[in-house]
C-alpha cells in the first residue's frame, strides 16, 4: 500500500465517509445521490463534446449547425469526452476532492467514470495529465488530475506519464470568463525536459483533467503536446454544460408562466 493509501486508511478509521452531497454515512456517494449523476449526452459536438446536434467545427451538414461553442475556435485537441455533467453528485464530488483535500474521493470518481473513458481512450497510447498548480498541490498534498489520470489508465490497462510541466503559475481559473482563462494560462505549460522525444514513439495521447469548463486549460496543455507532434485528445470527469439559445429562451417562458 502506498503511503498516501495508509493515511487515506486512517483517515477513514478516524472520520467515516460521509455521502459529498447529502451527508448520509457509509460512503462518498450514497446510491440515491449516486443515482443523480447525469451521463453526458451521446448527441454532442465531435470536438468539444458540448451536447447537442452540432457539427463539427468547419463543417455544416443540411440544418446540423456549427456548434456554439467551439465554433471559431482553434482548438488543440483532436476530441474532448467526459463521463457526468458537471451539476449535482458530479459537482460535490470534483469540489470535495479539490477543496477538502479528499485524496481517497479520487479512487471514487475513478470507479464511476472508468466506463466512459475506456471509450474515450480507444487506440490511445499514453495517458498523462494536467500539472498541478505548485500552491494547490502544497495545500492539498496531491494532483486531482494526476490521480485520476493514474487510475483511468491502470483500469484501462494504457501506459500513463506526466508529460508536462507548469513553467508559469497563474490564480485560481475558478471565477474567470473565458478570456480570463485564456490569458491565465498563455505560455503556463511546457514539454517536460525529461520526455524530449517522446513524439519518437508515441502518436495518440489523452490529457486528463477533473472538468471541462471553458476548455483553455486543456487546450494550451494540447498546444505543447501537438507542437511535439502528437494528436492530443481530452478527457473529463465532468463536462459544465451551457443551455443553447433555444434552450435559454425555453427556460425563461416556462419560468416566466410559473411566475405570478
Amino acid at each position: 500500500m502506498t503511503p498516501g493509501g495508509v493515511v487515506d486508511g486512517l483517515l477513514d478509521l478516524m472520520f467515516p465517509k460521509r455521502c459529498v452531497q447529502c451527508g448520509a454515512a457509509g460512503g462518498w456517494l450514497c446510491e440515491p445521490c449516486a443515482g443523480g449523476l447525469r451521463p453526458l449526452p451521446a448527441q454532442r459536438c465531435p470536438r468539444c463534446a458540448a451536447p447537442g446536434p452540432w457539427a463539427a467545427p468547419g463543417r455544416r451538414h443540411g440544418a446540423v449547425r456549427r456548434c456554439p461553442e467551439c465554433g471559431g475556435r482553434d482548438l488543440a485537441f483532436r476530441a474532448a469526452a467526459a463521463a457526468f455533467t458537471y451539476e449535482g453528485p458530479a459537482r460535490a464530488l470534483i469540489t470535495a476532492c479539490k477543496f477538502r483535500a479528499l485524496r481517497s474521493l479520487a479512487d471514487d470518481m475513478v470507479g464511476r467514470a472508468a466506463p466512459a473513458f475506456a471509450v474515450a481512450a480507444s487506440g490511445v497510447d499514453l495517458v498523462t495529465w494536467v500539472p498541478g498548480h505548485r500552491d494547490h498541490q502544497l495545500e492539498r498534498g496531491f494532483n486531482q488530475a494526476e490521480l485520476l489520470g493514474r487510475g483511468f489508465a491502470r483500469r484501462a490497462g494504457v501506459p500513463y506519464a506526466p508529460l508536462l510541466r507548469r513553467v508559469r503559475h497563474g490564480a485560481r481559473q475558478s471565477g474567470l470568463d473565458r478570456a480570463g482563462r485564456a490569458a491565465n494560462v498563455r505560455d503556463a505549460f511546457a514539454l517536460r525536459e525529461d520526455v524530449n522525444g517522446v513524439q519518437r514513439n508515441l502518436r495518440r495521447v489523452i490529457i486528463v483533467d477533473d472538468v471541462y469548463t471553458t476548455g483553455e486549460t486543456l487546450d494550451h496543455c494540447a498546444q505543447v503536446l501537438a507542437h511535439e507532434g502528437l494528436e492530443p485528445h481530452v478527457f473529463t470527469f465532468a463536462r459544465t454544460v451551457r443551455a443553447t439559445p433555444s434552450q435559454a429562451s425555453l427556460d425563461h417562458a416556462v419560468q416566466k408562466e410559473r411566475c405570478p
